[in-house]
């Protein structure tokens, strides 16, 4: 099994470090201080030990500190393990993009691909949300575990508004495990919020690529769910069933970003099942903004 993760050539850290010093933010609106944001994990592993079909997809709650000064992101496993740190001086520039900032922190392997808030992205243009993908090694009996985390400014509830409705564009980035073969998921959601009455629609189309170009399409998932404006965040869910039975499951969960609730950002698990057997699961993160 292969993770759907972001490959460093060796031969290219060297003259792919970036210095901190002409390093530039990927989120120049980020203050000093620690971010309450969102987490999906997706593990593998070997199914002797783990039972089922070795796979397992969860959201929890997460902390990112960032300092500003030294434009330095500190990511903490779920568990209250040791936080892992990632500076200018890790960023690999040859893997870098328009898109997205990629870091290697070399004395523990892991790295992180961080969405770049600028309104020259070309994937998606953001200003107070974004999300990275991040990866430890691991050691067995696990193959690969694939971190998503999604944080920002979250809306005061105040700024979340309680009438009218807004429509919110946004992308899916993921990991999904079938059987041996790891895809990596994307695709379009649009989230429907009806502020007068707490609903927020889900319309969602995952798309899975394996790495020698096999697809699974997942089709256009609807659901829907609940806007918590306490807590300036919603939940969705989408389920559906198959005409050979097969049922597929899209559960999220997110919060509003910005002064008047501009953007949406949250994670996500996506499974299906046949009966009891489970055919697939994962999970990943999701980006957007008001049309």
């Amino acid at each position: 099994m292969k993770s759907c993760a972001s490959f460093f050539l060796i031969t290219g850290l060297a003259i792919g470090l970036a210095s901190a010093a002409s390093a530039a933010s990927p989120t120049p609106a980020l203050k000093t201080g620690n971010y309450a944001g969102q987490r999906v994990i997706v593990v593998v592993g070997d199914k002797t030990a783990y039972g089922g079909d070795g796979v397992s997809a969860a959201k929890h709650p997460t902390t990112i500190s960032y300092n500003a000064s030294t434009q330095t992101y500190t990511l903490y496993d779920y568990d209250g393990g040791p936080g892992y740190s990632y500076s200018p001086s890790k960023i690999v520039a040859s893997q870098s993009t328009a898109a997205y900032t990629f870091y290697r922190d070399a004395s523990t392997g892991s790295t992180l691909k961080l969405l770049n808030d600028s309104p020259t992205n070309p994937v998606i243009a953001l200003n107070y949300v974004t999300y990275g993908k991040w990866v430890v090694p691991q050691s067995a009996p696990i193959h690969f575990a694939d971190n998503y985390v999604v944080f920002g400014q979250i809306s005061l509830a105040s700024a979340v508004p309680r009438t009218g409705s807004a429509n919110y564009r946004a992308i899916l980035d993921g990991t999904y495990q079938k059987g041996a073969t790891t895809y990596c998921l994307a695709g379009n959601a649009t989230f429907a919020a009806n502020f007068g009455t707490g609903i927020m629609g889900l319309t969602v189309a995952p798309i899975g690529t394996s790495s020698t170009g096999t697809r699974i399409t997942f089709g256009t998932l609807t659901g829907s769910g609940y806007i918590s404006y306490d807590s300036s965040s919603f939940g969705a869910t989408s389920r559906t069933r198959a005409a050979d039975g097969t049922k597929t499951l899209f559960s999220s969960t997110g919060n509003f970003y910005g002064p008047a609730a501009q953007e949406i950002g949250g994670v996500f698990t996506l499974s299906q099942t046949l009966g009891t057997t489970q055919l697939g699961e994962g999970g990943g993160a999701f980006v957007g903004k008001k049309n």
